[in-house]
């Protein structure tokens, strides 16, 4: 049979003979004083269960901080994997030449310009480039880039789907076509 813990530490020299008496006859006071005065064992059980609910209320706050840090910290990562993407697949605005073209677009309820080539417009009117705002620069990229883009940064990219060409048949104006160079 195995020893107690305080034979083992009386046996390795741990504690000394006179602190296992003093242990063992407090022990016992405490249990004759539980068995005399039931007010004081239910006392020291109300106590329990209030320092039971202290410590259940720390540890949920404890989980609840936790989860906000964690949630934090996945929002900075994708965060800087967006700049990583951008900053890698940033196509050059070829809008200082001569033969810089606007490109109007809609920001946040704001109307934008951009001045980019006319190649380049044709591939954002075609949906083949996309434009992304995001720390305050205006970037183009490819649409395959605005799609792996677009669960990080959602309300960032704007990219133009093509439009249906057939008319709508309730529109009263069907029979006038709309100039392909028209530029607003």
């Amino acid at each position: 049979m195995s020893k107690s813990l305080q034979e083992q530490l009386l046996q390795a020299g741990l504690a000394k003979p006179k602190q296992a008496k003093k242990a063992r006859r407090d022990k016992t006071r405490e249990a004759q004083a539980a068995r005399r005065d039931p007010k004081k064992a239910k006392e020291q059980d109300q106590l329990a269960r209030e320092i039971a609910a202290k410590d259940a209320g720390k540890r949920d706050y404890d989980r609840r901080l936790n989860e906000q840090r964690k949630a934090q910290r996945e929002a900075q990562e994708r965060q800087q994997m967006a700049v990583q993407i951008i900053e890698r697949n940033r196509v050059a605005a070829e809008g200082d030449n001569d033969q810089a073209v606007a490109y109007n677009y809609n920001a946040n309820g704001k109307i934008k310009r951009l001045m980019v080539s006319d190649t380049q417009r044709k591939a954002l009117a075609d949906g083949r480039m996309a434009i992304v705002r995001y720390q305050g620069k205006t970037s183009l990229v490819t649409a395959a880039v605005a799609e792996r883009l677009q669960p990080l940064i959602p309300n960032r990219i704007w990219l133009a789907t093509p439009a249906d060409d057939t008319p709508d048949p309730d529109d009263p104006y069907a029979a006038y076509q709309v100039p392909d160079d028209l530029m607003w």
